[in-house]
């Protein structure tokens, strides 16, 4: 698994922080930072879930995500030139408060940067249905994670909000 665009968030810690940088000159110094570190410049590659962003390093970024719960894998993704896009922390029942009752729903929040915005923006997925089991919900994540880079690859903006039932993902309203 030397590719980092085909790593899964459930591959152990070590597989997850390898990035096959090093000191050594290679063939590719002249190229750019993205191409450096094994992506390929092909229009719809997809990088995953890294902790060196490819994109901020194409373009002339600090490019290191850091966790905010150490307990989870990063997830993230990046066509390693316009956008990145990470998980922001674990997933949280939805609604949060307790006087909405119980619901099996779940929220997870999403951080991404893309070139045509100055800014980093926010969007939070709505799990419908999401699986019970941790194993399960963090491929079910990953599924979302995908589906959003998609979009990311189409428009530089997202609306805020989206739900997810495990197969489609739309806007909330």
């Amino acid at each position: 698994m030397d590719d980092p665009r085909e790593r899964d968030a459930l591959v152990s810690e070590d597989g997850l922080t390898m990035f096959g940088l090093s000191n050594k000159k290679t063939e590719c110094d002249s190229e750019s930072p993205s191409t450096a570190l094994g992506a390929s410049n092909r229009p719809g590659a997809l990088w995953r879930n890294f902790h060196l962003c490819p994109h901020c390093l194409e373009n002339g970024r600090q490019g290191v995500f850091e966790r905010l719960n150490v307990t989870l894998p990063i997830i993230s993704r990046s066509d390693g030139v316009s956008y990145h896009l990470v998980m922001g922390d674990k997933p949280i029942s939805y609604p949060a408060e307790n006087s909405a009752g119980q619901s099996d729903m779940k929220s997870v929040g999403f951080w991404y940067l893309h070139e045509a915005n100055p800014c980093t923006e926010t969007v939070v997925v709505i799990l419908r249905r999401p699986p019970q089991n941790e194993l399960s919900l963090l491929r079910h994540i990953e599924t979302v994670a995908d589906r959003l880079a998609e979009k990311l690859q189409k428009k530089s903006k997202l609306p805020c909000l989206y739900e997810f039932d495990g197969h489609r993902l739309h806007t909330a309203w």
